[in-house]
């Protein structure tokens, strides 16, 4: 909401604060399952070059492919 609320004369300061709540949360969730940021850049890395529909296909097939062994 904050983004656009923005677009639409509201504050970009508020912005900055909503997404610093999300990172911070996110940070929470990847430490409690033993992760670091890095695994998100990784993940980012890989996908890189992507269309959301390929990378979106992809991770069907391999769903896939992991359900018929």
């Amino acid at each position: 909401m904050a983004a656009k609320d923005a677009t639409h004369g509201g504050s970009a300061r508020a912005l900055v604060g909503e997404v610093a709540d999300l990172w911070f949360h996110c940070m929470i969730a990847l430490a409690h399952y033993g992760l670091q940021p890095a695994d998100v850049v990784a993940e980012l890395e890989r996908r890189e070059g992507l269309s959301g529909l390929e990378e979106k296909a992809l991770r069907k097939a391999r769903a896939r492919e992991a359900g018929e062994d």
